[in-house]
């Protein structure tokens, strides 16, 4: 045995790589975890004890594909596990997992669109290639859900409840604000080409509630928008379990997040090729533009307290259940 787990966690964005480290970092205790990604953010955020075989964004399609079946195919584990897509993003896992018999395989089902799932006859796919799908906290009405290789857990995160920091700590040392005042974070964690978007928005706040703190976390700075609104903290749960609302996308850490420490999430639903924000944004305060943000936004604070008063979060961190049933 090798006591190597090699996780599979290709996407743009932050999702694919969180939850991968959400597992990999409590996996790593006992033993060498490898993540493949391509996300953007690898090179800036703390790899928890990982080991990440990084593929450039900026390579190419067919140049991803080889690399990813390269590092695969030449790297021994005992378990190998794939995020949300069971034939590789580019289709490139396809023809190599049934040479894998012999090598435990694990799919993490998050939701994805059922018409992915027919064009692709993933259900069959799943079936033949995967001895355990693992659904992190999305449900029972996912489109793979139902298979007899199904195990649930709750939604998976990057730091167990203990874990977090105190929020007030946070917002005097990484927000830089009074703690007493109520404080609006826009969580800037899709894709990159959405910043702009996630700038105007902060700016907006900014203007429409000029006695509250509101900040901007996201990887880089914002064109336009002063540095002493932005925040560049990984990881962002700890940021957002100190705030009074977020606003952001609904995006799988986003919304299960903010559902974790109990902080009200006001989100819009990007549309994605292959993930349903909208499906998702049903969990929380889905809007469709900035104005009704705002409108939402100025509801919420009526109702809220400011978070000194409160408690620290108590949850459960799915990752940890999973680390249970892969192991086994």
């Amino acid at each position: 045995m090798t006591n190597t787990w090699l996780i599979y966690a290709l996407g743009g964005g932050w999702g694919h790589l969180n939850r991968a480290l959400a597992l990999g970092r409590i996996a790593a205790k006992d033993r060498k975890v490898t993540i493949i990604t391509n996300s953007p953010y690898a090179l800036k955020i703390n790899h928890e004890n990982c080991i990440v075989n990084w593929i450039s964004e900026q390579a190419g399609f067919s140049t991803t594909c080889q690399q990813v079946r390269e590092i695969i195919l030449n790297t021994q584990c005992d378990r190998l596990i794939i995020d949300t897509f069971p034939r590789g993003l580019g289709g490139e896992l396809a023809d190599i997992l049934p040479q894998l018999q012999a090598t435990p395989r694990i799919l993490i089902h998050r939701d994805i669109n059922p018409d992915y799932v027919n064009a692709k006859n993933l259900r069959s796919f799943v079936a033949q290639n995967y001895d355990t799908v693992i659904v992190p906290g999305e449900g029972q009405d996912l489109p793979l859900a139902d298979l007899p290789n199904v195990q649930h857990t709750a939604p998976w995160l990057i730091r167990n409840c203990e874990e977090l920091p105190d929020r007030m700590s946070v917002r005097s040392h990484i927000f830089k604000v009074n703690p007493d005042i109520k404080t609006i974070l826009v969580c800037a964690a899709g894709n990159a080409s959405e910043l702009s978007f996630f700038a105007q928005l902060t700016l907006c706040l900014q203007q429409n509630f000029p006695h509250c703190v509101v900040r901007i976390l996201a990887a880089n700075c914002p064109a336009d928008i002063p540095e002493t609104l932005w925040i560049s903290h990984h990881p962002g749960i700890e940021c957002l379990a100190a705030a009074d609302i977020v606003v952001g996308g609904a995006g799988y850490n986003t919304v299960y997040e903010c559902v974790a420490v109990g902080v009200p999430l006001v989100a819009f639903a990007f549309q994605r090729l292959y993930d349903r924000q909208a499906k998702r944004a049903n969990q929380v305060y889905r809007v469709q533009n900035i104005q009704q943000a705002i409108t939402t936004v100025s509801t919420l604070l009526d109702r809220i307290e400011v978070t000194r008063n409160l408690s620290m979060p108590t949850y459960i961190n799915g990752a940890v259940q999973a680390l249970h049933y892969i192991s086994a």
